[in-house]
């Protein structure tokens, strides 16, 4: 580990680190304290890791946008980014390399990447990386640099099967036995107290093979055998809990509960025998094994009736025609009488106690539905064929699923369609009982060997298992899920054998010609053109993180919240327009009612100049203004906005503003009286990752030619697209600039950009600067073309009354949030509680999670939520604080509170440590130092007459200051 933090505290993200570290959370500690001082020895990340936010993109259909960072990252990125975005790429090499012939060479550099790096083990814990660096190194041919990589795994990792079955795969490569390669098997199941299976001389040592078999040389996974044969009474396969008194182990074979496999099957001849020979050969010996023959057209009717033939265990359903696989799974359940119902396919096989190890828990715990075991994927000659590497090869099986009979009255059959449907069926019964009626026993031990082809259904492209991320089985289980979310009872979540029409709808090419249903809005929306799934994610990031279908989101919580769906839909100002309530969904509205009646999917609003609009521009000249995003609760931005619209009018200028976003009413009715109308129109915020969404492009050229303005104003760096669209229409564009990236390295995150490459694209894309003070105007450099305009206060500030109360207190007038310093705010307040000092510390503004997630706070805090105005807001205060972590460009709040005569301290940072004189108007102390504030406060108490001198100084200020900035006007 290294001897100081990988990351400065400028790059550090405190909401984030809190958000990921419950325990530091919990302890109330500073949390960039806590991570310079024993977190990054620990291995944990100061900040989010770019490498697996574009991972998560990167299979989720946006790879044209993340696929290029990650070659950057892996190159000229950070040690730890480069690590990272070795692991992420190497898996991304390695699953591509079978669609589009990749060179595997690339797969392997990029894990080396990864494990070059010396914390490595702080990126990722798991063995996973092991596991991929000796698949790639035996892939190509590197063979003592497998064997190191394993050394080196099982240095670091405790025993488990995936380490044994890496080291059968390298003792294959290096010519080893059957002798050697059981060895490693043995291991596994020695770990795990079950039996022992082992690798037959071959696959003809049954009795049911034919001697042309028997004397083919088959791959290791037909060599599969059981080291001892099954007995009349069952084998212990499990621990039994401590309340068991009488485990079923010790019952004889007639008291055995009646077990249904189900084995469907479609052209399986080359493979019925020997996973007949897993099943035949289980420990637990009273099985019905129901062979559904879906139609085949090889020797698979013929060998199943041979194996039946020799074991009355086995029954033979056929079919004249193939329905899939599914299907002839409902067949197989119908027929079943067992009282538990389990599945078997006809190319896996599987370990002679797996069976009763899934049977026991359902026997002894009755609130149990159903059990499931783990397996591994393997080739015809044993190569590991899970298609990406996780955590390991050994995985969850959710065929294995064994359910009790009578799950089959209350949420009836498999879904028919021919993919995933055991997945839904796994998810359906979770949502009908809950997160614990399903136990999967052995985790991390292979109960199941399952036969990897490039012909099975998991590795065609089109329902590749890739496709559970983005793709056919993702958009399937998108729509089961909404499906199981509207179910009330387990009840409404039956499913038929053979169902008149399907319980939701599914993509066409994975349907088994089923009829579908009536469309629920989920349908509707999922087929809306005014819906685009990858706008949505990319406008809504936290969708996107949550990995939440857009259409359910939407549908759920979206909607409520006016989430925008696309370029070309609106949902705040639908409903606003159109008068919607809260709880009615603005776009599936406009399907439903809206689009027959006319009503314009992006409304435009009135404003009081409208009537300026009909005059020719060259006399009201027209200015276009391209507003930032409001939430619920207008701060400084929004206020400086208006400000700049009214310094507009009051020159003769018409406005017409483009808000990205409406969900403020309030907002909106400020902007109407000031404006000649107000467009609303869906943007993706800046980002380098990708370019200007082209639609979004032509539909900001449409709007500017359409009201002619003469200038294109933009009110924040978020916003990129009306400048491209400015200068393509020809009209000038000027940039209002009040963010400082060069000093918030939480906005260059969330822009996915360096200020240095931020500063040439926006003197590339703009033609003019206006922005709020010096600081700002050194990072640009541009001073030719640079305007520089303090902001304005609102004039009645300087009216409003100031007499300190008897108890004093102290305001944090903020969005509050961790970057403008409430974890510094609460700690000064317990400091001077300590005191025993008659001071009140007022938190103003909205809840957030970042407060919610620094409780308790001490007793002397009060919380006064948002106040509307910054009258309103000030006038609770004697004293004013700001604190906060980034630089900022200007400091309206701290402007305000001088203009009012309060006494501001502040962090010696940014414009604020700039407006503020030390010792006259306020304090400025160092950053970050709580110490300095607590004293500063203290003192202000402990002279009462200074506090008012202080405010009077300030305000003479204030006046100085905003004489300065009309003047600029």
């Amino acid at each position: 580990m290294s001897a100081s933090p990988p990351l400065q505290m400028s790059d550090f993200d405190p909401v984030w680190y809190l958000g990921a570290n419950a325990d530091v959370r919990a302890s109330g500690q500073d949390p960039w304290a806590h991570y310079s001082t024993i977190g990054y020895t620990e291995g944990r990340h100061g900040a989010p890791m770019q490498a697996f936010e574009l991972e998560h993109m990167l299979w989720r259909g946006y790879a044209d946008i993340a696929l290029p960072v990650l070659d950057t990252l892996i190159v000229d990125g950070p040690a730890y980014e480069k690590a990272a975005a070795g692991w992420v790429l190497a898996r991304w090499h390695l699953d591509r390399r079978s669609l589009e012939s990749k060179d595997i060479e690339r797969a392997y550099d990029a894990i080396e990447t990864f494990h070059r790096y010396d914390n490595a083990a702080s990126i990722i814990a798991h063995r996973g990386p092991a596991l991929l660096a000796i698949h790639l190194c035996l892939a190509t041919g590197r063979i003592d640099r497998a064997a190191w990589h394993l050394d080196r795994a099982r240095t670091a990792h405790p025993p488990h099967a995936d380490l044994d079955l890496a080291a059968l795969t390298l003792d294959q490569a290096t010519g080893g036995d059957a002798a050697a390669l059981t060895a490693h098997l043995g291991s596994i199941y020695e770990q795990a107290g079950l039996a022992p299976i082992y690798f037959s001389e071959a696959s003809g040592n049954t009795a049911q093979n034919t001697a042309k078999n028997a004397a083919q040389n088959t791959g290791l996974f037909d060599r599969l055998a059981p080291a001892v044969q099954p007995h009349s009474t069952l084998d212990q396969p499990y621990s039994s809990p401590p309340h068991s008194t009488q485990p079923y182990a010790a019952r004889p074979y007639a008291a055995q509960p009646l077990v249904s496999i189900i084995m469907p099957v479609f052209n399986g001849a080359s493979g019925i025998n020997h996973a007949l020979d897993g099943l035949c050969g289980q420990s637990w010996q009273n099985l019905e094994i129901i062979i559904v023959d879906d139609g085949s057209t090889d020797e698979t009717v013929k060998i199943a009736r041979n194996r039946a033939a020799s074991d009355p265990r086995i029954q033979i359903i056929e079919s004249d025609a193939n329905h899939g696989a599914y299907p002839a799974r409902n067949t197989g359940m119908a027929a079943a009488t067992g009282d538990f119902i389990t599945v078997h396919d006809a190319d896996d096989w599987s370990h002679p106690h797996k069976t009763a190890a899934q049977v026991g828990p359902l026997l002894q715990d009755e609130t149990l539905q159903g059990s499931l075991s783990h397996w591994v994927r393997v080739t015809d000659d044993f190569g590991m064929g899970l298609w990406r590497i996780d955590h390991g090869w050994v995985h969850r099986n959710v065929s294995s699923l064994m359910i009790r009979a009578g799950l089959r009255d209350t949420l009836g059959y498999w879904d028919r369609t021919r993919t995933n449907a055991d997945t839904e069926y796994y998810y359906r019964i979770l949502r009908a009982f809950g997160p614990a009626c399903l136990h999967e026993v052995h985790p991390g031990v292979p109960l199941a060997f399952g036969r990897s082809t490039p012909q099975s259904l998991t590795m065609q492209s089109r329902t590749h298992l890739r496709t559970q991320y983005h793709g056919l089985r993702r958009d399937y289980m998108d729509a089961a899920f909404y499906w199981h979310q509207q179910a009330a009872t387990p009840a409404d979540l039956y499913v038929p054998c053979h169902p008149a029409t399907r319980p939701f709808h599914i993509p066409q090419e994975i349907g088994v010609g089923d009829p579908q249903g009536a469309d629920t809005p989920y349908d509707i929306l999922t087929k809306s053109d005014l819906l685009d799934p990858k706008w949505y994610g990319l406008a809504h990031r936290d969708v996107l993180a949550a990995d939440i279908n857009p259409v359910r989101h939407y549908l759920e919580g979206g909607a409520r919240e006016d989430r925008d769906t696309g370029p070309r839909f609106a949902s705040g100002a639908y409903r606003i327009a159109n008068n919607l309530p809260d709880d009615t969904i603005p776009l599936l509205h406009w399907h439903q009612t809206g689009k027959a009646a006319g009503a314009n999917p992006l409304p435009a609003f009135d404003g009081a100049l409208v009537d300026a609009l009909q005059d020719a521009p060259a006399d009201r000249p027209r200015v276009m203004v391209f507003a930032h995003a409001a939430g619920p609760t207008l701060f400084g931005a929004e206020r400086s906005l208006l400000d700049v619209i009214e310094r507009m009018v009051k020159r003769g200028l018409v406005p017409v503003v483009v808000l990205p976003v409406l969900r403020n009413r309030d907002y909106l009715t400020r902007l109407q009286a000031i404006c000649a109308r107000i467009e609303v129109l869906p943007q993706l915020p800046r980002n380098g990752w990708r370019t200007p969404d082209p639609e979004t492009v032509a539909q900001a050229r449409a709007l500017i030619r359409r009201y002619a303005p003469t200038q294109v104003h933009v009110n924040t760096l978020v916003q990129d697209i009306p400048l491209v669209a400015a200068r393509a229409e020809g009209v000038q564009s000027i940039v209002h600039i009040r963010e400082m990236p060069h000093q918030d390295a939480t906005l260059c995150r969330a822009f996915a950009t360096t200020p240095e490459r931020l500063r040439a694209q926006i003197l590339e894309q703009a033609d003019r600067f206006i922005i709020n003070s010096p600081l700002l105007a050194e990072w640009l450099d541009a001073p030719e073309r640079t305007d520089i305009r303090p902001n304005t206060v609102n004039p009645a500030l300087f009216d409003l009354p100031y007499q300190p109360k008897k108890e004093i207190t102290v305001a944090l007038i903020s969005s509050n949030i961790l970057k403008k310093g409430v974890a510094d705010f609460i700690r000064i307040a317990r400091t001077v509680q300590a005191e025993g000092r008659p001071i009140r510390f007022l938190l103003i503004g909205p809840p957030t999670q970042d407060l919610h997630l620094l409780r308790p706070w001490p007793d002397n805090i009060d919380f006064r939520g948002y106040s509307a105005t910054p009258l309103k807001a000030i006038a609770q205060a004697d004293v004013v604080v700001n604190l906060s972590h980034f630089t900022e460009s200007f400091g309206r709040t701290v402007m305000e509170a001088m203009a009012a005569a309060r006494p501001v301290i502040t962090y010696d940072r940014g414009t604020p440590a700039i407006l503020v004189k030390s010792g006259v108007t306020g304090f400025v102390v160092p950053a970050d130092d709580t110490a300095c504030v607590a004293n500063a406060v203290l003192a202000l108490e402990a002279a009462r007459g200074r506090m008012i001198a202080m405010g009077r100084a300030g305000q003479d200020r204030a006046r100085a200051l905003q004489a300065l900035a009309e003047q600029a006007t």
